[in-house]
């Protein structure tokens, strides 16, 4: 059986249905469009992404949040999920009032009741999540030059599904947990990626179908809003499309893409990516080395180590750093590589930008030739 949604059950207020009559009683009602993050919060809010939550957090759970690390009924979290509005939106807006969500189009494909208004804490946000207080991390960047001042609360409903950069992989959990149930998976490990595959994330995937009790691999792909100098996201579809159909077994192997704004938090957004994917109905979540870190800002292993202490029903599959080994003539690890950095062909996304950006070919090695192909096609990284 495929793992319980976080806290229970999946909280959806998603409703496609007679979108005419949602459209209708949106009439009159005051329209606002959301900053990036909270517009792609909004969709996974409503498609139970984050459930348990059926709305924007209020400063009381926000502040758990930030101070507990966890929601008001205990339950481990770690990332508030706030919408913050600017100064011209909320003079128009009060606590009871309910609002007509538009889309980057300027189309409404939602509402909300909001509930509260409260003043967001911005450094205490900064240090809590993402341990800096630094511009030159692309989240506090946001958080103080982007986001509004003020934050609002409550309940979202959703009717229609606008255009997402996950296009025709995009997938909701309830649709995640059908197809894993009709391919008779009961152990399924998912991957958190938002780059290209290098041979060293096709070694953990793999690796991790070897372990008894998984039956398969949920390779899940944030390809929202991500920072500058990381990937397009046509680019990570493509890339990992390449890779599936040529090395991995189709009824082992399951791609999505989810798109949100990615947290840099290290250790606190590994967390909350396992959350999401223990929605989608996984049971085991790989962490490899520095999974959601930038910047050096956190310990390469916390967001393993972080995982020892906060159960959130997840199975942490735990590798550490992996390399091309040219005495062993393959991917491998500390743990079982005998041989010393003189032999070891270091594998990371700076190392394969680097490569790009100088029009240097990238070694079979490090990356297949497929996915070299797609990543040499020019107008890759975001500006």
């Amino acid at each position: 059986m495929v793992n319980t949604p976080y806290g229970g059950k999946l909280k959806i207020s998603l409703d496609l249905n007679n979108q005419e009559r949602h459209l209708k009683g949106l009439e009159g009602m005051i329209q606002v469009q959301p900053f990036t993050d909270f517009f792609y919060d909004s969709l996974k809010i409503a498609d139970g992404s984050y459930s348990p939550l059926e709305g924007f957090m209020g400063e009381e759970e926000t502040d758990s949040v930030l101070k507990n690390e966890s929601l008001l009924d205990g339950l481990p979290w770690t990332v508030p999920i706030v919408f913050a509005i600017d100064d011209a939106t909320n003079s128009k807006i009060s606590a009871g009032d309910e609002i007509a969500l538009l889309d980057m189009n300027k189309r409404p494909y939602g509402s909300m009741k909001v509930e509260t208004k409260f003043r967001l804490k911005k450094k205490e946000f900064a240090l809590s999540v993402y341990g800096t207080e630094e511009l030159k991390h692309p989240n506090v960047q946001d958080l103080f030059e982007s986001y509004g001042d003020t934050a609002i609360s409550g309940k979202v409903k959703v009717f229609r599904e606008p255009e997402l950069p996950g296009g025709e992989f995009e997938i909701h959990p309830s649709e995640a947990r059908e197809e894993f149930a009709r391919r008779g998976w009961k152990g399924i490990a998912a991957y958190q990626a938002r780059n290209p595959p290098h041979v060293a994330h096709e070694y953990l995937q793999k690796v991790s179908l070897e372990i008894p009790g998984i039956d398969g691999l949920f390779i899940h792909l944030v390809v929202g809003r991500l920072k500058k100098g990381d990937y397009k996201a046509n680019v990570i579809l493509e890339s990992y499309g390449a890779l599936i159909r040529g090395y991995h077994r189709a009824e082992k192997t399951m791609m999505g893409s989810l798109s949100i704004a990615m947290r840099y938090a290290g250790p606190k957004a590994s967390i909350f990516l396992a959350i999401i994917r223990r929605n989608f109905g996984a049971t085991h979540y790989i962490v490899g080395r520095d999974q959601a870190g930038v910047g050096g800002y956190y310990d390469p292993y916390a967001a393993q180590r972080i995982f020892d202490e906060m159960d959130i029903g997840m199975i942490p599959l735990k590798f550490k750093d992996t390399f091309y080994c040219r005495k062993c003539m393959g991917i491998t690890s500390e743990n079982v590589c005998p041989h010393g950095a003189e032999d070891r062909l270091i594998i990371s996304q700076t190392r394969i930008r680097d490569m790009l950006k100088n029009n240097e070919k990238i070694p079979r090695e490090i990356i297949r030739e497929e996915v070299a192909e797609i990543l040499g096609s020019g107008d890759v990284l975001n500006e």
